[in-house]
């Protein structure tokens, strides 16, 4: 373990350091995955499929904001549909409207949870996808889950929709329109796949906020277990047989691929667990403590959190004691600079000038300073 803690803390290090260069790498890879895949489920226009928009694609979204690569993927989607069809095209430019309304305008920055069901379409795991989106966003990862099946089997639409008008028959138009009308009324199938994927990613992330001791590693095993008996209910549901080894596939690797990352964010040391409650006007608050194992830490003598509490409320109290108006008092300015005790005494300006310092002050003041006897001042350094 402290091997891997170190070999952590070691890439994290090098990546803040070069963090100008290895964010837009890693940006540009994260994008160039998400471009081959959709060009992998959508793959019909010459232009859009050429390898150099792919890459002008991933170079652009690796140096914008997160909400353009979905905006860019949305362009790519609809050039690919409308050289099916201009009714395909505007079915998806309608479906993607709807994306952008209902979350990507609200939640711009997780835009990326959307393209990530297509892509684990296509290394056929797809039933990893709702654990690891779970983890990263949270529970408000269910709406993109959901959205993003209902993008892959769309895509499976358009490709049964390109197969039938490769004939010019009008049968084959009608036929294709109906196609695409199955997969928003009747897909059983996409609807049963929507409840396990937006209930996978809701228990999983409601059990990782809970605050019991490995909470996170509980709500991993939980949300893979729920992958899994979903589909078996689901299955006997729609009388459709169910393919257990891509579930069980699928959900392990999901489950794996959520403990590394757990890993990166932080291993928990709930063996030094640390709880503090205090209050002020308002509130009384109760807090729970949960150190991270890392082995960058420096050998010093470490403070309890409670101890860091007492001394906030040690500051918050001095501070209300300054903030009293009697606290707030100045003393009143000197009038006359000759009136301090103690005080240089400057003679007029028609006074003739004395040798030597004389200082001034009341019988009873210590200021005064007694020259010894035979000091006849300056002339003594002459």
């Amino acid at each position: 373990m402290s091997g891997l803690l170190e070999l952590k803390n070691t890439i994290r290090g090098f990546c803040r350091k070069q963090d100008e260069i290895v964010t837009p790498a890693l940006r540009f890879v994260w994008s160039l995955i998400i471009f081959m895949s959709l060009q992998k489920l959508f793959n019909y226009s010459s232009l859009g499929a050429k390898s150099e928009v792919t890459i002008l694609l991933a170079v652009l979204s690796a140096l914008l904001p997160d909400g353009f690569m979905f905006f860019m993927a949305g362009a790519l989607i609809a050039l690919h549909c409308f050289s099916i069809s201009p009714i395909v095209g505007g079915v998806f430019v309608l479906l993607f409207i709807v994306m952008y309304c209902t979350y990507v305008r609200f939640f711009p920055n997780y835009a990326y949870a959307l393209l990530l069901v297509p892509v684990f379409y296509v290394l056929k795991i797809p039933f990893a996808a709702p654990i690891i989106i779970a983890i990263i966003v949270g529970i408000g990862g269910a709406v993109p889950s959901v959205f993003g099946v209902i993008l892959y089997y769309f895509s499976e639409s358009a490709a049964t929709i390109k197969h039938l008008l490769a004939t010019e028959n009008i049968d084959k138009e009608i036929d294709a329109m109906k196609q695409i009308s199955e997969v928003f009324l009747n897909n059983k199938e996409m609807y049963t796949v929507c409840v396990i994927f937006a209930m996978t990613v809701i228990v999983t992330s409601l059990l990782a906020k809970l605050t019991f001791n490995y909470g996170v590693y509980i709500a991993i095993a939980a949300g893979t277990i729920v992958n899994i008996i979903g589909s078996i209910v689901a299955g006997a549901i729609t009388g459709k047989d169910v393919d257990m080894g891509l579930v069980l596939v699928g959900s392990i690797v999901g489950a794996l691929i959520a403990l590394v990352v757990r890993f990166g964010q932080g291993i928990l040391d709930y063996k030094h667990v640390e709880r503090v409650q205090f209050e002020d006007d308002d509130y009384y608050y109760y807090v729970k403590a949960v150190p991270k194992i890392d082995s960058e830490k420096k050998e010093y003598k470490k403070r309890s959190v409670k101890k860091q509490s007492e001394e906030m409320q040690d500051l918050d109290e001095m501070d209300k004691m300054f903030e009293m108006p009697e606290m707030r008092q100045t003393p009143s300015p000197v009038q006359n600079f000759n009136e301090m005790p103690g005080s240089l005494d400057i003679p007029p300006v028609n006074e003739p000038k004395k040798s030597g310092l004389h200082l001034s002050g009341d019988s009873n003041s210590s200021r005064g300073i007694q020259m010894p006897p035979g000091y006849n001042g300056m002339n003594d350094f002459q």
